[in-house]
């Protein structure tokens, strides 16, 4: 059971991720995935590009969106069926009717509504306090989400800022179980300065005084499978939960056809009935009933 990886942004994700959806996908291929997800904030927009450029490679596209939430930790979410993305994109649409151009309002009580059929994974902070501990606010939301969503997890990431070992030991004494990640935001080191300057642009600031705002390291792409699978030799099963996470997520953008909803008109008649009784109505008013029968 090879390594899956679910925390990927693209530059859908407007001016934070650095590499395009297809240019992710065709990554993943030359590394040898057999499936990944794509999860940018707020939107499935970047799913769409990607899953040509993942047919053509003959490699399987999780669709996944990451929540950005008003009052709680970051979500990632994927559905698995066609029912459950119905009620992740109705999610969207509700939070983006609140709020203006560029962002979306959602609460949790909004995602424990539209959350049935989905897979949930908490992205927790990247960095933890000086007495070594996950702030307090950060694990009563967790107990809030372990409460309210099912199919819950945990995602761990190695951000090489000297912390990850403590950081992943309180996030396995959770007692939530922990999916493996890269929190990946571009296909290839190399990108790593473009994602300096989109960063810089989001927040008004130049390279020079950006600080902290931007990733401290360049470690932050699309790593190789056997390369997830040593950092992650001592929780092995975070590498087995993203398979399992993977797998249990079959949902297709191929299964998503348009349906031309089925109405009668106050005459009874169906649209295309009355489309033809309207053109012959209009037919022989204009020649006088004087139609040939041919």
């Amino acid at each position: 059971m090879s390594y899956v990886e679910l925390q990927v942004t693209s530059n859908f994700s407007f001016r934070r991720g650095g590499s395009h959806p297809e240019e992710l996908i065709d990554q993943a291929a030359d590394l040898g995935y057999d499936a990944i997800g794509i999860s940018d904030r707020n939107t499935f927009a970047g799913v769409v590009r990607a899953y040509q450029v993942a047919k053509d490679r003959n490699i399987r596209l999780i669709p996944g969106v990451r929540l950005d939430l008003l009052d709680g930790p970051s979500l990632l979410a994927y559905p698995t069926d066609k029912e459950s993305y119905a009620r992740l994109s109705a999610l969207l649409t509700l939070g983006n009717l609140r709020a203006e151009k560029e962002k979306c309002y959602i609460s949790k009580r909004d995602v424990y509504q539209h959350s049935e059929g989905s897979y949930f994974i908490i992205i927790p902070p990247d960095k933890i306090t000086q007495d070594f501990e996950f702030e307090l606010v950060f694990t009563h939301h967790v107990k809030d989400y372990k409460q309210n969503l099912p199919n819950l997890y945990l995602a761990a990431t190695k951000y090489y800022t000297g912390d990850d070992a403590k950081r992943l030991f309180l996030l396995a004494e959770l007692n939530i179980p922990l999916v493996a990640t890269n929190d990946v935001h571009y296909h290839h080191p190399n990108r790593r300065e473009l994602q300096d300057v989109v960063t810089c642009i989001r927040e008004k600031c130049t390279i020079f005084n950006a600080g902290y705002k931007l990733h401290q390291n360049a470690e932050r792409y699309l790593k190789e499978k056997a390369e997830m699978e040593r950092l992650f030799r001592n929780y092995p099963e975070a590498i087995l939960n993203a398979r399992t996470i993977a797998d249990a997520c079959r949902f297709d953008l191929k299964s998503l056809k348009y349906k031309y909803p089925s109405e009668l008109t106050t005459d009874g008649r169906t649209p295309q009935q009355q489309l033809e009784y309207l053109a012959w109505k209009g037919a022989n008013s204009f020649y006088n009933n004087n139609i040939a029968c041919k």
